[in-house]
C-alpha cells in the first residue's frame, strides 16, 4: 500500500516518523528544487500532525518511463529531489530507507542518496557528541536544512549524550555546530541571533543524529516566531495593552535564586483569577501576554549571567497552587495553558531547571493528570511535588527568597530595573562567555 502525501509530527512527546518516498514520474509543485528553503512547514504549525494525502488515483498521469531509468533516478539526487515525498509509517528503521517506483518497478534506495542529510550515530563522550564529530556531520548537507529533510527524532533521545552545565565552554562539537548554524542562517540573520539562543539550540537538540540540521531548523523556525510577535523588543517600548490588569489577574514574578545562581521564578497558579482572564483577553491576547513574561525572563537570565560572570540561562520554577479549584482545569484554560507550554517548549529550550510546585491540594491530582499530557517527559522528571515542608526542601536545595513567596517582583518591574542598569542592546544580545566569543570570532 503506497499513500503520498505528507506528514509531519514535532509534538515533544510524539516526534513523528518519518520515510522518504521518490515518486521519479510524478514532479509536485509542493516542493522545491534542492537547495532551496521552500519546503519547509510554516513555522506557526511546529507541533501538531500536519497531513496532506492524496491517493494514487489522484495522482497526476504518469509519463512514459523508460526501464533502464531506475538506475539514473537512484543516481540522480536533483531528479529525486523534485518530487520527495514524507509519508508517516509504523517502525523507526524505515526512516532510513526509500523507494522510487518507475513503471512497474519499486526499488529501494538508501537515504543518502535522496535525502539532504547523513545520519551520524552519537557517541558517549560530550565533547563533540558525535564519534565522527560535527564537522563531518555539516559537511554532510551541502544545502539549506529544512524540516522536510530531518531525520525522524531517537526513540532513546539523549542515550550516550552527557549533558553539559550552562556556565561550560562550548565543546569543539558545539563550536562546529554553532558554525554550521551561522554559516545557514547567512551573516546579517547570524549577527542578530541571540546568542544565548544558539547555545540553548544547539544543547537541546544534541541527542540527534542530525545534530546541527535540527538545531538550525528549529531555531529559525522560533527566530521566524520572534519575529511575528515582536519579542525582540516587546520589553524594550510599551508593554503589551492592559498589562497590569494581566499581571493582577494571572501573578507571576521574580522572588529569589538558588545557590548555583539560578533565578526562581514564581507562578501562583491556584492564585489565577481564570473567569475574569478569559473574558477580558482572547487566546491571541493571552499568548502574547506570556511571550512577555517569558521574553523577560530571558532577558533577566543574561542580565543575571552578566552580573556573575557565569553563564546562566536556566531557572528554577515555582508553581503555587495554593486556591486552585475546579476553575484552572476547565478546558478553555487548559487549552491555553497548553498552547503556551508547547509554544514556548520549542522556542525556548533548555531553559528550565527545575520545577517546584507547592501547596498542591487534592484536586491537584486531576490537574497533574491533565498536564503532564502535554509536558515533555524529559520536563516531567524535573518536578518536585512539595507539601508543607516546601521550605525546608528549598532551604536544602539552597534557595533563597529574597522578596518572599507572597510578593514576587513583577516581570515589568524586574526587566525595567534591568533595562535600565544594563541597557537593551546588551540584554537583546544574550549571554556568551568571552572564550566561547573568541573561539567563534565574534565580539
Amino acid at each position: 500500500r503506497v499513500v503520498m502525501g505528507t506528514a509531519c509530527s514535532r509534538a515533544p512527546s510524539e516526534p513523528a516518523i518519518q520515510r522518504t518516498v521518490v515518486e521519479a514520474s510524478w514532479s509536485t509543485a509542493r516542493l522545491a528544487p534542492a537547495g532551496s528553503n521552500a519546503c519547509c512547514l510554516p513555522p506557526s504549525a511546529p507541533s501538531s500532525s500536519q497531513e496532506s494525502l492524496c491517493s494514487v488515483d489522484d495522482m497526476p498521469p504518469r509519463a512514459e518511463p523508460a526501464a533502464d531509468s531506475v538506475d539514473a533516478a537512484a543516481e540522480s539526487r536533483d531528479a529525486a529531489a523534485e518530487s520527495v515525498e514524507a509519508v508517516a509509517v509504523d517502525g523507526g528503521d524505515a526512516a532510513a530507507a526509500a523507494t522510487t517506483t518507475v513503471g512497474d518497478v519499486e526499488v529501494e534506495l538508501e537515504l543518502e542518496q535522496v535525502g539532504e542529510v547523513e545520519q551520524v550515530a552519537p557517541a558517549a563522550s560530550r565533547d563533540g557528541r558525535r564519534s565522527e564529530g560535527a564537522s563531518s556531520q555539516a559537511a554532510a548537507s551541502s544545502s539549506r536544512p529544512c524540516l522536510a529533510t530531518l531525520l525522524p527524532d531517537p526513540k532513546d533521545k539523549h542515550a550516550g549524550v552527557v549533558p553539559a552545565a550552562e556556565w561550560e565552554p562550548l565543546s569543539d562539537g558545539e563550536l562546529e555546530v554553532v558554525r554550521a548554524i551561522r554559516g545557514w542562517l547567512g551573516e546579517e540573520a547570524a549577527a542578530a541571533c541571540p546568542r544565548d539562543l544558539l547555545v540553548t539550540f544547539t544543547r537541546g537538540y544534541a541527542y540527534r543524529p542530525d545534530w546541527s540540521q535540527a538545531s538550525f531548523v528549529f531555531l529559525e523556525r522560533a527566530l521566524a516566531w520572534r519575529e511575528e510577535m515582536g519579542a525582540c523588543g516587546i520589553c524594550f517600548g510599551a508593554p503589551p495593552a492592559r498589562r497590569e490588569l494581566f499581571e493582577e489577574l494571572c501573578p507571576s514574578g521574580l522572588i529569589g535564586h538558588d545557590s548555583l545562581g539560578h533565578l526562581v521564578v514564581l507562578e501562583r497558579l491556584g492564585r489565577v483569577r481564570v473567569a475574569e482572564l478569559l473574558k477580558a483577553f482572547s487566546e491571541e491576547e493571552y499568548l502574547r501576554q506570556q511571550a512577555f513574561s517569558r521574553e523577560a525572563v530571558r532577558l533577566l537570565s543574561t542580565a543575571n549571567s552578566t552580573r556573575l560572570g557565569r553563564r546562566l540561562y536556566k531557572v528554577v520554577v515555582v508553581i503555587d497552587l495554593e486556591g486552585l479549584s475546579l476553575s484552572h482545569v476547565g478546558s478553555r484554560f487548559v487549552r491555553l495553558c497548553k498552547r503556551v507550554n508547547e509554544t514556548f517548549g520549542w522556542h525556548y529550550p533548555e531553559t528550565a531547571f527545575r520545577f517546584y510546585v507547592i501547596n498542591a491540594p487534592l484536586v491537584f491530582r486531576t490537574a497533574w493528570g491533565v498536564a503532564k499530557s502535554f509536558i515533555h517527559p524529559i520536563t516531567v522528571q524535573k518536578f518536585s511535588i512539595l507539601g508543607s515542608g516546601w521550605r525546608r526542601t528549598f532551604a536544602e536545595a539552597g534557595i533563597t527568597l529574597t522578596t518572599g513567596e507572597a510578593s514576587p517582583t513583577s516581570w515589568s518591574a524586574a526587566v525595567r530595573a534591568a533595562v535600565e542598569e544594563h541597557g537593551p542592546e546588551l540584554l537583546g544580545r544574550g549571554y556568551m562567555p568571552a572564550d566561547d566569543l573568541e573561539r567563534l570570532g565574534l565580539r
